[in-house]
């Protein structure tokens, strides 16, 4: 197993990692909700791998000449897959141990519509807690944004109704849930990343099965490995922001 997602973030002007062809290699960024889906995979199904973090803002060449300039890639036999779920849907095939992906065709196919559905409240959510270029939204702007959040979040309270169990898998976590939870680590620690806002920007109580579902969540092996806490994901969003070094970011919220 790796812990190598602590390594720094290689920029343009660094040299290529040399890449061992037995041992998968992850290209990643740390506070990057989709390749967060990949080193989530990667640890369910306790796959060895090495982990090169991208300085997203300074990509190195290397890293533009050998993939599409987005993370996660993943390294396997010599060619580059990109994009988190297609990297994390060739994890489960290739890899059968820790199935993830339901053996029944249908519900597959109705985890991917879930897991689809929900990668839509990026439009809502970003806007909250990240940083976009030339743009910039009000309070009244962000909470606007948060009451359209909440919209995929009662949908997930539904399903998680209609499925009757701790996780959207059953008693222990599917595909769907590793690939929509990075988007709800980041909606728990809102409260933390915009103090402004505060309790304006918590679930509402009845919204209780969504909660219990991230708690579940937290007391899994790969999150329990590799997530953040709502403490450490808002320090280290404001020092990224400030700074716009990833590096500082981790290394100022270590520990929390």
């Amino acid at each position: 197993m790796s812990n190598s997602w602590d390594s720094a973030h290689l920029s343009d002007g660094t040299d290529m990692p040399i890449v061992d062809d037995k041992v998968l290699q992850l290209y990643n960024m740390r506070l990057c909700p989709y390749a967060e889906r990949a080193v989530l995979v990667l640890l369910h199904k306790k796959l060895p791998f090495t982990c090169t973090n991208i300085n997203l803002k300074n990509k190195p060449t290397w890293f533009l000449n050998s993939s599409l300039g987005k993370v996660p890639v993943i390294l396997a036999n010599g060619k580059a897959i990109p994009e988190s779920l297609i990297v994390c849907d060739f994890l489960d095939e290739v890899y059968e141990n820790e199935k993830l992906h339901p053996s029944d065709p249908a519900q597959k196919a109705l985890d991917r519509v879930l897991v689809d559905c929900q990668g839509q409240m990026m439009s809502s959510l970003y806007p909250i807690f990240g940083k976009i270029p030339g743009k910039s939204f009000s309070n009244e702007e962000k909470l606007e944004k948060f009451d359209s959040l909440l919209k995929f979040v009662r949908d997930l309270e539904k399903e998680l109704t209609t499925r009757a169990s701790p996780f959207l898998g059953g008693n222990t976590p599917c595909m769907a849930d590793y690939m929509i939870f990075p988007f709800y680590e980041r909606i728990e620690a809102l409260p933390q990343i915009v103090p402004e806002l505060g309790s304006a920007l918590e679930l509402p109580e009845n919204l209780a099965l969504v909660k219990k579902w991230l708690v579940s969540m937290r007391g899994t092996d790969p999150v329990k490995q590799y997530g953040l806490s709502p403490a450490r994901l808002a320090k280290a969003t404001h020092v990224s922001h400030e700074t716009g070094d990833y590096d500082a970011a981790m290394s100022a919220s270590a520990g929390l």
